[in-house]
């Protein structure tokens, strides 16, 4: 949905500089039916956009997926952050602001505070602009700003999965955008890596030192022989 979409595509190369990195191997799953007939399927798998300045520091991260609309408007904020982080004055001080600001705005179910460009003064080389942190005008309710992101319906056959989507983006920009804002506002000066099992296990719920990617209890709930494995395998 988010990387499929022409528009999304040609603003990151436009913009960014953009690199993949897996954090584990993905896990698959297979179905032996018995008959010859076998199924494979990734399982629980998860991402994050992290935005980082040129040196690595971690600026901000989208964790999980959105709507094509909305992760377009939280990247053209990304921009405008890394030039935010750039001007004059410690950029980690004004970061830190930054983030207790957006972190307190959706603990209270607000909309977060917007990054603009604002036009200044003419200078030699021309009229200056510069990126200003201010109160939002869209929805007070963070739930409701995402929900309103949402695209048109597709097709009834494809209804469930616009559903989900929606409220992923919906969870992404209250919740987990929040658990981020925290996190980074209490870190400081941190790289992707930093926080990666962190993001991943308190954020994401897909804890990466889990082999069963939190479900083991499922796998093994009506598994008969699952305290003789267990048995086994501490020997």
């Amino acid at each position: 949905m988010l990387f499929s979409s022409d528009e999304v595509s040609q603003y990151i190369t436009d913009n960014f500089e953009p690199a993949w990195e897996s954090v584990r191997p993905v896990p698959l799953v297979t179905i032996d039916f018995g008959n010859g007939h076998k199924i494979t399927r990734t399982l629980n798998g998860n991402v994050a956009t992290h935005v980082c300045a040129a040196d690595g520091t971690l600026l901000d991260v989208l964790p999980g997926v959105y709507t094509a609309e909305e992760y377009k408007r939280q990247l053209e904020q990304f921009v405008l952050l890394h030039r935010y982080a750039q001007l004059p004055g410690p950029a980690h001080a004004r970061l830190k602001v930054y983030h207790e600001q957006q972190a307190a705005l959706l603990a209270k179910q607000k909309a977060p505070a917007s990054l603009v460009e604002v036009r200044g003064g003419p200078s030699i080389l021309g009229i200056e602009t510069t990126v200003q942190l201010v109160a939002s005008g869209r929805s007070n309710r963070g739930v409701d700003r995402a929900a309103s992101a949402a695209p048109p319906a597709p097709p009834a056959e494809k209804i469930a999965g616009w559903k989900e989507l929606a409220e992923d983006t919906r969870i992404n920009e209250s919740l987990r955008r929040r658990l981020i804002h925290e996190k980074l506002a209490a870190t400081g000066k941190v790289q992707p890596k930093d926080i990666t099992k962190w993001l991943y296990k308190e954020v994401l719920k897909a804890d990466l030192d889990d082999p069963h990617l939190g479900l083991g209890e499922l796998l093994n709930r009506q598994y008969p022989f699952a305290a003789e494995d267990a048995a086994t395998k501490k020997k």
